[in-house]
């Protein structure tokens, strides 16, 4: 990762933080207080930018490129707990926890560059403004409640509902009928709470009875409804 301090005008790096919801609708001046030691940096596809245990000092805000968060089980299962793009800031809630340690590993999924905001600005910034801080706590509660509500299916549905649900939900974002998978297989049996073999097994049986086919990394459903009925249980009403 390459470190170069100071080349970005303040205002390219004043857009770059707008760019971010946490950051839209809130007043320059105070803004200002978040860039006092930003630091911009080039990364590559591949390359670690924090380790899970270093000293936690900084947020990367992605300005273009992708960065994915993942931990090796004791196993050594690598699970993958998120991809963040443009716009996006990483591992905000790391900058109130006591240890003051990452709490997970941070790599490159692409090439691309971030502004990285050191923890004491942001929290700077929190003190000085109040609706940061309403923004993050109503950020938290959200992810808290999605936890939940992962471990509740998890533990209550079988290996075909996780896979049908984790595919549709993957084309909210995308053609529904055409997804890009983000993991690969492995990481996506770990994330899904399965073994590889039982993941390998239901991809094959899928594609036998044609209701998927993979292709270079990409899903193609070819029996949505199939997939939604299997996945139902997993609606929320809210």
């Amino acid at each position: 990762m390459t470190f170069v301090k100071n080349t970005l005008p303040g205002e390219l790096q004043l857009r770059y933080l707008k760019s971010c919801p946490l950051f839209t609708a809130i007043a320059d001046d105070y803004l200002w207080l978040a860039l006092e030691n930003s630091v911009y940096v080039q990364f590559h596809a591949g390359e670690i930018l924090n380790r899970e245990g270093d000293a936690f000092k900084y947020c990367p805000l992605i300005i273009s490129g992708q960065i994915e968060i993942f931990r090796h089980s004791w196993l050594g299962d690598e699970k993958v707990f998120g991809l963040y793009s443009s716009g996006d800031i990483v591992a905000i809630a790391a900058v109130f926890m006591a240890h003051n340690r990452c709490p997970m590993s941070l790599r490159a999924k692409s090439d691309g560059a971030a502004l990285l905001l050191d923890k004491r600005d942001i929290l700077q910034l929190c003190h000085r403004h109040p609706l940061i801080m309403e923004r993050l706590l109503s950020r938290f509660s959200l992810k808290l409640y999605e936890h939940i509500n992962h471990i509740d299916w998890i533990t209550s549905s079988s290996a075909d509902q996780r896979l049908a649900a984790y595919l549709l939900d993957l084309g909210k974002g995308q053609n529904p009928t055409l997804v890009a998978l983000p993991l690969s297989r492995g990481q996506l049996a770990a994330r899904l709470g399965i073994r590889y073999e039982t993941l390998s097994r239901l991809i094959s049986g899928w594609r036998q009875k044609g209701i998927i086919e993979v292709v270079k990394g990409n899903v193609q459903i070819k029996n949505i409804s199939y997939l939604e009925q299997l996945a139902f249980p997993a609606q929320r009403p809210f």
